[in-house]
């Protein structure tokens, strides 16, 4: 049997939930993609074809804090689209945002402890009556730091 982490038993981290021109920025502490839910009754999302509608989630150690036992780690949640037009300020989708931001840096992976920078610059024009706007994002993305453990330095 596969094992879990306790992490999903306690709640797991908190989320960054933007208004417009708001920043989060920390070192990645995960990165993987889930199945998208519906808002009201929490059901799996899938396309037309069939396949599971994805998202990205994105977890960061930060330097935020909100009280004595909020550890600083909050989760953003990303989802896609190429097709979001601004109607106020600028940038991508959440995954577009992050893709743009690797390729920048020169990456074709993101790995663990990498550090990502992210800005709520835009809202797009709403595509569905009566749903709010998708919010854009630019982003930076900075390759973790290469470590050498101490024992590779000396000789045996």
């Amino acid at each position: 049997m596969a094992g879990f982490s306790v992490s999903e038993l306690e709640g797991g981290s908190k989320s960054w939930k933007p208004e417009m021109g708001d920043e989060i920025d920390g070192d990645i502490i995960s990165i993987k993609r889930v199945q998208q839910t519906d808002f009201t009754s929490g059901d799996p999302l899938t396309w037309s074809d069939g396949s599971p509608r994805m998202q990205t989630v994105v977890e960061l150690a930060t330097t935020l804090t909100a009280g004595d036992d909020d550890d600083g780690k909050r989760s953003v949640w990303l989802k896609g689209g190429n097709n979001f037009e601004p109607a106020q300020g600028k940038g991508f989708s959440g995954e577009r945002a992050l893709a743009e931001a690797a390729k920048a840096a020169g990456l074709t992976e993101i790995d663990e402890g990498a550090h990502l920078r992210i800005k709520c610059s835009g809202l797009a024009k709403p595509t569905t009556r009566g749903f709010q706007p998708a919010k854009l994002y630019v982003m930076e993305l900075t390759a973790p730091k290469a470590s050498v453990p101490v024992s590779d330095l000396f000789d045996d």
